[in-house]
């Protein structure tokens, strides 16, 4: 079996996390895919909405059998590291594909035990406008200049 793991704070999830999300189903060879919202992410000291919310948020914004919105790190009540997600999904699994967010790749040798991360997934990475990515990875062509940053500013505004 083959599954993709897209994880991140979705705070809040927004239309480039759909469009991630519809790209993954269209290109990538999986049965299913788990769209995880971080309780906190491990970079992050704080989270706008509460961890509950946006779990549900995700729940009413996707709605396709294949995709599974999974509260595994929000039930664990604490910032849970990539590596610990990917122990957690990775048994019996073929192809275990890693989302990330173009923005992501120059700090990946910053995450919690990189060695074993990198060698139990496959990097599917999203890009953004404006990053440059290496031919190492698998790309999902995303066009949508957005961010969940953004949207917590217009609204602040």
């Amino acid at each position: 079996m083959n599954i993709a793991l897209f994880g991140g704070s979705f705070d809040p999830p927004h239309l480039g996390h759909v469009a991630i999300i519809a790209a993954a189903l269209k290109h990538l060879d999986i049965e299913r895919l788990y769209v995880i919202p971080a309780y906190l992410n491990p970079f992050k000291s704080e989270f706008a909405a509460p961890p509950q919310l946006r779990l549900n948020w995700l729940t009413k914004i996707i709605d396709d059998p294949r995709v599974i919105i999974s509260d595994f790190e929000i039930a664990q009540e604490r910032s849970v590291r990539s590596i610990e997600t990917v122990e957690h999904f990775k048994p019996g699994v073929d192809t275990l594909y890693m989302i990330i967010g173009a923005d992501n790749v120059p700090h990946l040798h910053e995450w919690h035990r990189f060695e074993a991360l990198n060698a139990a997934v496959t990097w599917v990475v999203a890009t953004r406008q404006g990053v440059t990515l290496d031919a190492g990875f698998i790309h999902l062509d995303i066009d949508i200049p957005i961010s969940s940053s953004s949207l917590r500013h217009t609204c602040d505004a």
